[in-house]
């Protein structure tokens, strides 16, 4: 169950974001060079646009926390001409980390992502950001053998955090997965040093 845990913890990591509006108290990080807010790139984005350059701490709940899920860090960057936002995380005992690459799908004009794990599986899908500063999302899972796909939702909150929930879709159906709180760090992020064996 343990591939259960971190698939859903980035899930809930990448798509809470999704719900972030510009946080001044977000510091920043080394990233590329900003964007302007009327930019093509800031409209594509949207909300996401406002992430380059921030650094967050994930707290998971107590259901997760009673099994033994981890801490996470994760930061927000441009590539390839910011065409792309990169999302990078790992978790604070330094086991796991992922990177997500977020781009507009010019046919769909949803933002699509792939994310790919220092544990050998990755993700793929589409989030809508409803108008209400939530989000939705479903992705793929390759790799694992006992989760198929992740949905999620989540909001941010009245005090700056991103609160997150997430389900997973086993070969039994649907199980309930990880509930995480960011909040806004200038911590450093772990080093990663590969160690979790996924099931």
């Amino acid at each position: 169950m343990r591939g259960l845990w971190i698939a859903g913890a980035a899930s809930v990591m990448m798509l809470g974001a999704c719900a972030t509006a510009e946080n001044p108290a977000a510091a920043p990080v080394s990233t590329s060079a900003p964007i302007i807010e009327d930019s093509a790139i800031a409209s594509e984005f949207g909300m996401l646009a406002s992430l380059v350059g921030t650094r967050w701490y994930g707290e998971p709940g107590d259901a997760d926390k009673a099994q033994g899920q981890p801490a996470d860090y994760s930061e927000w960057n441009w590539d390839l001409g910011r065409s792309v936002l990169v999302n990078r995380h790992v978790l604070a005992d330094g086991s796991y980390g992922g990177v997500t690459y977020v781009q507009k799908n010019r046919a769909s004009g949803e933002l699509d992502y792939v994310y790919i794990t220092s544990a050998g599986f990755r993700t793929s899908g589409s989030f809508t950001l409803n108008d209400d500063g939530s989000w939705t999302a479903y992705e793929t899972v390759t790799g694992l053998n006992d989760i198929i796909g992740v949905r999620s939702t989540g909001r941010l909150t009245e005090d700056g955090a991103l609160v997150s929930v997430s389900e997973f879709e086993t070969r039994d159906g649907w199980k309930p997965g990880h509930e995480f709180r960011y909040e806004p760090t200038i911590e450093p992020m772990p080093e990663l040093v590969p160690s979790l064996e996924i099931e």
